[in-house]
């Protein structure tokens, strides 16, 4: 039978020890600073750290009573430890007290489920079975063996999860599992999967606006509604109908930006969640109300300063070594990157974030060893410090830096600054000065301790001349959690994206942020650099730490699902376990490329195989364009990007198509004249997408629904109140039909409702 609705009523008090205000005013606002985020609990009992969400934890006079959980609060007020149980709904709120002002943070129970790895070996083939996977961030974990069989079992977020078996030290898929998926590597990974309910869990979307607030549809019965607005729960009632509509009244509210949130849950599972901005208490459906500091309309460039444009002759400065020109200098520089903001050309494609690469000063020398072909590099690419505040000569100084920023500003554009913390160059004062500040470059067993980025991420060094820094020492947290802070003090910087975020404890990240946040005069975005698995990706992400990081796992099906022929359901899934992991609203990085991958259209084309070394063949050979379809194909990664959640990130020259093979081929020169009709063709396409983006309140905090996810067809539908867009991407050999519109073969099509 299927299931009715009920008549339901929830009150959720703003203020616990007073009925519903009738004017439903907010009188006092939260402590904390920034938009509380979810706490997602790994397990039923456990500890929330409040120096993620207060800067000032002494402020805290108490917690509130929940009837579905228990929680007490340490006597220094750092953590409060919960207990769930098995009737507590997976949204539920904690509400802590600071000096009788109410501030709520939504915690998330654990939907974790335990699965099982099993290897039949009765006859004892093997000394030594061990599995790594995205449940154990890549990390190898021996398994166990009885009566004949190795086994292993773990509790896994839903969802589909890759591993490998390593069976005597050889990696391979499990031969006992049939479900694989290419690794990207020419090799492939074995699937475990865990049921999501998708089908028996709420599905939220916006109706209506009303006088007094908002309604909401969700597609099942819940038995929990939480809504926030920015940090405090709203005193209204809620009321679920029989056709599945919420009605949200909304208190007065004169802040000039606000934030409101829901959550709901019911006994299968967590629903996606609503996000809506106020402009002075009004609900926006205009987008051009929103700015530059509203994070979820970033569109992001990512340039390498040497390679984009050389705005000042006399600064350019190439390293006489014996490095190939590809390695050496160009002469891109921070007056290049203002004259083109001067000239719009920013502007003129829709962005309004710029990322730099790193600018501080780097050595003038060659290092690192290519041999084949023999070569050095010089460090044109900004990553390999030797000041971190200040500023490379062959990049500009203080002064143009400052108008650069000055100039983004006046055009409506955010700057962020790639900032390195996780390890020095060896010519680094701080290094020379202090050598034990710095890991061990040999680990216990005599190896070395160079990319072990799994087994030793937090003390791995990326060349013998790159020392890591030993964040486990108090003294080098503070040293470059000032150095860092220096940016956005000395300069009006927007913000950060962060290098190796993975490679450095959660320590300084904290002690970061809140150096930021006590120092900065504005709000500060800052986004991360890490690869692996989605829990391991979403540690760094809170309240008291980062923003977002880029999603290195949606990239990858991207490319896995435009490049090549294979099915859209492994992108489908990937693109639901990250709005799960991260939220539906998430401030993930959705990238094109970047600087450390093989040019997708070089993939795309054929050009480059997935099954070879990337980087060599950038250095052996020349890689042309072999098939024009690979523009299409680009310009459907980019729609992908521009249409779903998160913050679009374009690399520079990904807008009409730069090839090219891995570190340094994939950093050309960019090209600003000259493009060929398939250049200027795709340049075009992504100009018209970004402007629909940022016009478009669907698209930047609209929900999001995977209507159809096949071998050829993916559709996705965004929706924000009245507003409606729908993207359908069709990559088979034919045309496609959708709603009276016609989906040429590889191409897509936006539909638009209003």
């Amino acid at each position: 039978m299927k299931a009715k609705y009920l008549l339901i009523v929830f009150i959720v008090t703003l203020i616990s020890s007073c009925e519903t205000s009738k004017d439903k005013s907010l009188e006092t606002h939260s402590e904390i600073k920034g938009m509380a985020t979810p706490v997602f609990l790994e397990e039923n009992i456990g500890d929330i750290l409040m120096n993620d969400y207060f800067l000032d934890i002494s402020k805290i006079d108490s917690i509130g009573m929940s009837p579905f959980y228990e929680a007490t609060l340490s006597n220094n007020k750092e953590t409060v430890h919960y207990t769930m149980n098995e009737n507590t709904p997976y949204v539920v709120n904690l509400r802590v007290w600071t000096m009788g002002v109410p501030n709520d943070i939504p915690l998330f129970k654990t939907n974790k489920k335990e699965v099982s790895i099993s290897l039949l070996d009765s006859e004892n083939n093997y000394k030594e079975v061990k599995v790594k996977g995205e449940f154990s961030n890549w990390q190898m974990i021996l398994l166990d063996y009885e009566n004949g069989v190795w086994s292993f079992s773990a509790n896994v977020s839903p969802g589909d999860h890759q591993y490998v078996l390593v069976l005597d030290g050889k990696e391979q898929p499990d031969p006992t599992n049939p479900n694989t998926v290419s690794n990207g590597m020419g090799g492939t990974n074995s699937i475990i999967s865990v049921p999501t309910n998708e089908d028996k869990i709420a599905f939220l979307q916006t109706e209506n606006i009303s006088e007094d607030g908002f309604t909401i549809h969700a597609s099942q019965p819940v038995d929990q509604i939480i809504v926030y607005l920015d940090n405090q729960r709203i005193a209204t009632e809620s009321v679920l109908t029989e056709s599945g509509i919420i009605s949200v009244n909304m208190p007065k509210n004169k802040k000039e930006r606000s934030l409101v949130r829901v959550y709901a849950s019911n006994e299968f599972g967590r629903s996606n969640d609503i996000l809506i901005p106020l402009e002075k208490g009004q609900i926006i459906t205009d987008a051009s109300q929103l700015s530059r500091t509203d994070f979820h309309t970033q569109i992001m460039y990512f340039l390498l300063v040497d390679r984009f444009n050389d705005g000042n002759l006399e600064n350019t400065k190439k390293v006489d070594d014996t490095i190939l020109p590809i390695a050496n200098y160009y002469g891109g520089d921070l007056q290049g990157v203002l004259d083109k903001i001067n000239e719009g050309y920013f502007s003129e494609l829709g962005i309004n974030t710029i990322w730099l690469s790193p600018i501080t000063q780097n050595p003038e020398g060659a290092f690192g060893l290519w041999p084949e072909p023999y070569t050095k590099f010089s460090a044109y690419h900004g990553y390999w410090p030797i000041s971190n505040t200040q500023i490379d000569h062959r990049f500009g100084d203080e002064k143009v830096f400052k108008e650069l920023i000055e100039k983004a500003h006046d055009k409506g554009m955010n700057v962020l600054l790639d900032y390195v913390a996780n390890h020095v160059h060896q010519e680094h004062p701080l290094y020379q000065e202090h050598p034990d500040w710095a890991t061990d470059l040999y680990l216990p067993d005599g190896t070395m301790n160079t990319e072990r980025w799994d087994d030793h991420r937090l003390t791995t060094w990326f060349d013998t001349f790159l020392p890591t820094l030993d964040f486990s020492k108090s003294e080098v947290v503070d040293k470059m959690t000032d150095s860092a802070t220096y940016w956005v003090t000395n300069y009006k910087l927007d913000g950060f994206r962060h290098d190796a975020t993975k490679h450095i404890q959660l320590e300084f990240w904290r002690t970061l942020t809140r150096k930021v946040k006590e120092r900065a005069d504005r709000p500060i975005f800052q986004i991360g650099e890490t690869y692996g698995s989605p829990e391991l990706i979403r540690s760094y992400i809170n309240t008291g730490m980062l923003e977002g990081q880029f999603d290195f796992n949606l990239y990858d099906s991207s490319v896995n699902a435009f490049a090549t022929d294979a099915s859209f359901d492994r992108l489908s899934k990937t693109l639901k376990q990250g709005l799960n992991y991260y939220g539906s609203h998430h401030l993930m990085g959705n990238i094109s490329g970047n600087q450390d991958r093989a040019r997708f259209i070089s993939y795309a084309s054929g050009d480059v195989r997935f099954d070879e070394d990337a980087k060599k063949a950038g250095w052996t050979r020349d890689i042309g364009m072999s098939d024009t379809k690979a523009y299409n194909k680009l310009g459907m990664l980019q729609a992908f990007n521009l249409t779903t959640p998160g913050i679009p990130c374009i690399y520079y020259g990904d807008e009409y198509g730069s090839i090219g093979g891995n570190d340094p081929d994939n950093r050309k020169m960019m090209k600003f004249e000259g493009l060929d009709e398939y250049e200027q063709k795709l340049k075009n396409k992504v100009t018209e997408l970004v402007k629909m983006r940022r016009n478009s309140m669907a698209l930047q905090y609209g929900s999001t629904q995977v209507l159809q996810a096949d071998d050829t067809i993916l559709i996705i539908k965004r929706r924000y109140f009245d507003e409606t867009i729908t993207v359908v991407f069709n990559k088979s050999e034919e045309e496609f039909t959708f709603e009276n519109t016609v989906v040429p073969s590889n191409d897509f099509r936006i539909i638009k409702k209003l």
